[in-house]
């Protein structure tokens, strides 16, 4: 094909072609077994009745191997993870077409069933091509080639008995499959998209207000805080009850600080960094802020995860932070995040006074860091009692698998 021709069907399959991978992939899958089933019918026929097939009718035997030759190629690459090509899925609904019209051909045109055939193929198609108009000129290939072959091979058609009617019949239901099918993938697909389209406005929103907390209230807060360390200084060891006060209101104005870094930073994580990048930032920001000395660090490289993972992971190390430093006056907190195997961990270690008993029963913190955890599908650990030796929260999920972001 010359190149500006390859080029125009690149550009038309672009704008047709289904593009959720996920979608693809999946229909592409089912569609394999649908196919290896109908291949196991033909051997079975053939094995079953081999003096019908051979020799009068030997070349039949072409449809199994070109059968076993498609499905072990898309086998292969859906086996490899390779990629669902747009040219790949049009080979495949070309192979599914010609194997079909090769089989009414020489099974007797109209008198045969292999017709049914085209009814599956055609919904395929209508499912990982979304135009209606491809659909339509797909369907009107078969339904052409179709009738060609029912009125110049075998015994052609009776009209006495009506048979150009019953032909017109299954070429209107070709139309009715493909164009139904076709309509409920596109209004799904518009679902689907509209669903994406508020998740990004949400996204966006959230990076807004991340910003403007950024550029307004917390450089506020930052101000006061200065202002009150500066209060502190002039009012020197003069008056205990002053100083008590403006130690007090330091520390409040820290942890209104600390706190507004949470959605500042989470606006990072829903913008498409990394996670192990924010969180090294974060950390750094919380040292600033409460003068406890705070590392990060970091085991294996991380995978592509999705943005809601990711965004979980950051609010159960915020959640973690802000606890030891509102509750477990540490001197030190050691953040450790590990990709390896099957799994993400995420540790966060503190050598303050350790856990109360009844920490279950406070707040919201912990029961909130633990609903993460179930709904990333791993779990949430915690280690510190009331033994005074500090604090230790572990939390572990699946590595994904697929390496898909949101």
């Amino acid at each position: 094909m010359p190149r500006g021709g390859s080029a125009l069907l690149r550009g038309w399959l672009s704008s047709v072609t289904l593009g959720e991978p996920d979608v693809v992939a999946y229909a592409t899958r089912v569609s394999l077994w649908g196919r290896w089933f109908i291949w196991l019918v033909v051997i079975f026929l053939v094995a079953y009745r081999p003096d019908f097939w051979y020799p009068e009718r030997a070349d039949t035997l072409a449809l199994p191997i070109l059968q076993l030759l498609g499905n072990g190629l898309l086998h292969y690459r859906l086996r490899t993870r390779k990629p669902i090509t747009q040219q790949l899925l049009l080979l495949v609904s070309a192979s599914d077409l010609a194997q079909i019209v090769f089989a009414v051909a020489v099974l007797g045109g109209y008198s045969t069933f292999a017709y049914l055939g085209f009814y599956p193929a055609l919904g395929l198609f209508a499912v990982l091509f979304s135009s209606f108009w491809a659909t339509v000129a797909w369907t009107s290939l078969a339904a052409s080639l179709y009738v060609a072959i029912c009125v110049w091979t075998g015994g052609g058609l009776d009209l006495e008995l009506g048979q150009e009617k019953v032909l017109v019949g299954r070429v209107a239901t070709m139309y009715v499959i493909a164009v139904g099918i076709g309509m409920l993938v596109r209004f799904e697909r518009l679902r689907w998209q509209s669903a994406v389209f508020r998740e990004q406005q949400l996204r966006r929103e959230r990076i807004e207000l991340s910003q403007k907390i950024h550029d307004t209230t917390a450089q506020t807060a930052f101000m006061i805080n200065l202002g009150i360390h500066r209060a502190r200084t002039l009012a020197g060891d003069a008056n205990a009850e002053l100083l008590s006060a403006l130690d007090a209101t330091s520390s409040l104005s820290q942890s209104a600080m600390w706190e507004m870094r949470g959605p500042i930073d989470a606006g990072h994580i829903v913008e498409g960094r990394e996670l192990g990048q924010v969180l090294s930032s974060h950390c750094a920001t919380f040292e600033r802020i409460t003068g406890i000395t705070t590392t990060m660090s970091q085991m294996g490289s991380e995978p592509t995860m999705p943005t809601e993972t990711r965004s979980r992971l950051f609010s159960i190390a915020h959640n973690a932070l802000t606890n030891a430093f509102l509750h477990a006056s540490p001197g030190r907190v050691e953040v450790g995040l590990c990709f390896s195997g099957d799994e993400v961990a995420l540790r966060i270690t503190d050598d303050g006074v350790g856990l109360p008993d009844d920490y279950a029963a406070r707040g919201r913190g912990i029961s909130g860091m633990m609903d993460d955890a179930v709904r990333m599908g791993g779990t949430l650990m915690l280690d510190g009692g009331n033994s005074g030796g500090g604090t230790t929260i572990t939390c572990v999920v699946p590595r994904p698998r697929d390496g898909s972001r949101d």
